[in-house]
């Protein structure tokens, strides 16, 4: 057994995973009134077209993109909590993770029409940007050296 430390956690990654956080934690928020909004369509006593016409939508539109939402959200906060573990496998899934959360958003951009939604893009871009740089490629490396030397 060897008596090494773990190596400190550069702030990048901290930056990283406390913004994956947040988008999780947003996104989950606004996912929350989208569903209310949805159980209210529902409970119109015209129906949920009826009530989703008036906005200009669709109920399988909404319904879609309420599943993307959720898909992006639940794929970014696996990766946030991946995160902190650190490794070159694990770093390797964050990103995979983190990439496919911004696809799932643009998608659902796509799909919806809502500009909004690119912001569900542009946060997860700059994450992996942070993920890569050279301080948090070294750090997820030296995570592996701990667990080689048991």
């Amino acid at each position: 057994m060897s008596n090494q430390s773990t190596p400190v956690k550069p702030g990048v990654v901290t930056a990283a995973r406390i913004i994956l956080f947040v988008v999780c934690g947003l996104s989950g928020v606004l996912l929350v009134m989208s569903l209310l909004g949805i159980i209210g369509a529902f409970l119109h006593p015209e129906g949920p077209d009826a009530a989703f016409a008036t906005v200009g939508a669709t109920t399988g539109g909404v319904l879609r993109s309420f599943v993307l939402g959720l898909i992006a959200i639940v794929l970014l906060l696996v990766a946030a909590l991946r995160i902190g573990k650190g490794g070159t496998k694990n770093h390797l899934v964050v990103r995979l993770l983190v990439g496919g959360g911004g696809l799932v958003s643009v998608l659902n951009a796509v799909l919806t029409g809502e500009s909004t939604a690119y912001m569900g893009f542009v946060l997860p871009l700059i994450v992996l940007m942070l993920l890569q740089s050279k301080r948090s490629r070294e750090w997820f490396a030296a995570m592996d050296a701990p667990m080689r030397n048991n």
